[in-house]
């Protein structure tokens, strides 16, 4: 599912009539058409970026429940499709605001540097503390055997890796939604986030993420 969802933003970016299509212009109101296309764009980055760091979270589920655990997949996958629905809406908003170009990046610099200081100063939290323990120590214990407990634990867990992970996917917004490198990076790096122990990690990205805001903000960098 994370290769087809990197696929399918490898060729939305490099397919001209693609990209085309994921453009509108919106001022006159957004059809059902392409606010279908914009909701694919949605659930294909979050198959892209959040399927590969719940991997380990699986993997420890497949060996405790076996067949059960594609049912906590499900689940999980549940919470990504709400939260690409929601984005899809949040999308559209900021276009009509002007705050997003159609093309999917920022109209100025206010939007990406308040993005950015904002999660950085998520990554302090207690509640991204608490979502990123739970997400590094599955419950599996608790699996049981089961289908519907174990969707349930999936929508747990889901909902887990969507407070832990958030305001980082948030930062796409800042960076441009089809910068394809903006992804990876951010992918790898809640995937280190949830594989190292400690919050130095956590931490350090919440200080890079409120430096980059307020370098971006002070206008020394021109986008």
């Amino acid at each position: 599912m994370a290769t087809i969802g990197w696929l399918w933003l490898a060729a939305a970016v490099w397919d001209g009539e693609l990209s085309e299509a994921l453009m509108p212009a919106m001022e006159g109101g957004l059809s059902v058409g392409s606010g279908a296309l914009v909701f694919a764009m949605w659930v294909a980055m979050v198959f892209a970026m959040m399927l590969p760091t719940a991997a380990p979270t699986f993997r420890a589920y497949a060996d405790n429940a076996g067949i059960g655990a594609v049912a906590l997949m499900a689940g999980y996958t549940a919470v990504w499709l709400v939260v690409s629905l929601l984005a899809t809406a949040v999308q559209v908003w900021l276009v009509h605001l002007g705050a997003l170009a159609p093309h999917m990046a920022p109209a100025g610099i206010a939007l990406s540097a308040s993005i950015l200081i904002a999660a950085g100063i998520y990554q302090f939290t207690p509640l991204k503390w608490a979502c990123l323990v739970r997400c590094r120590n599955p419950r599996v214990a608790d699996a049981e055997g089961e289908m519907a407990g174990m969707f349930r634990i999936g929508l747990e867990e889901g909902l887990a890796c969507l407070g832990c992970c958030w305001a980082m996917m948030a930062v796409m917004f800042a960076a441009g939604l089809m910068n394809l490198a903006a992804m990876a990076l951010l992918g790898v790096l809640m995937g280190l986030e949830k594989l190292v122990s400690g919050v130095r990690t956590t931490y350090f990205l919440g200080v890079l993420l409120i430096l980059a805001g307020v370098i971006l903000a002070s206008g020394l960098v021109i986008r």
